[in-house]
C-alpha cells in the first residue's frame, strides 16, 4: 500500500458556539479525535504535534471564557511545510496582554527548557496549577507561537516547522 508522506495536505476547521453549551473535555475530545484522521496521512510525530497543539490551545480557552454565548474557532492546517494550529476566541484586552506578554517572553528566552522547569518549580512551590500550556508547546514541543487580537477576538498561532523534522 502507498501511504501519502508529509506532502499531503490536510485542513480542519471546526467552530464551537456558545461556547457555555460545552459538556465534557472539548480539548481532550479533539485532541484524542483529529490524531485519528491525521494519521491516515501522516507520521506519529506529526500527529502527536497536532494532538499536543490542539489539546493545549483549546484547553486554554476553554479555562478563560469570556462570554459563554460567545464562540470558539479552530483551524488546522498540514502541508509539506508546516503544521499550523490556529484557535481564535473572544477575550478581553487584558487577556490578550497577558497572552502577548507570555508568547513575546517565549520568543526571547534563549532556554525555552530551562524556562519550562523554572515555571515549573515555581508554580509549585507557590501551589498553582496550569499555567504551562503555551510554553510546554515551545520548550518541548518546538512550536513558534504569534498572537493577534481584532475586534476583542484572541487567535493564537501555534507553528511546527515539519522540514527537517520528518
Amino acid at each position: 500500500m502507498n501511504r501519502p508522506g508529509p506532502a499531503t495536505r490536510v485542513g480542519v476547521s471546526l467552530r464551537v458556539a456558545p461556547l457555555g453549551d460545552i459538556r465534557g473535555n472539548l480539548a481532550t475530545l479533539l485532541g484524542e479525535s483529529l490524531p485519528a484522521l491525521l494519521g491516515m496521512f501522516y507520521p506519529p510525530f506529526i500527529v502527536k504535534k497536532a494532538n499536543v497543539a490542539v489539546t493545549e490551545l483549546i484547553q486554554n480557552v476553554i479555562e478563560n471564557i469570556v462570554d459563554p454565548t460567545s464562540e470558539l474557532l479552530l483551524e488546522l492546517a498540514v502541508d509539506g511545510d508546516v503544521l499550523d494550529v490556529q484557535v481564535r476566541n473572544k477575550a478581553t484586552p487584558g487577556q490578550y496582554e497577558a497572552v502577548r506578554a507570555r508568547v513575546d517572553e517565549l520568543a526571547q528566552t534563549d532556554d525555552p527548557k530551562r524556562l519550562f522547569g523554572q515555571t515549573l518549580r515555581a508554580r509549585r512551590a507557590d501551589q498553582l496549577k496550569g499555567g504551562l500550556g503555551l510554553l510546554r508547546l515551545v520548550s518541548e514541543n518546538r512550536f513558534r507561537l504569534a498572537v493577534r487580537y481584532e475586534q476583542e477576538h484572541l487567535t493564537v498561532h501555534a507553528a511546527f516547522a515539519l522540514r527537517g523534522n520528518t
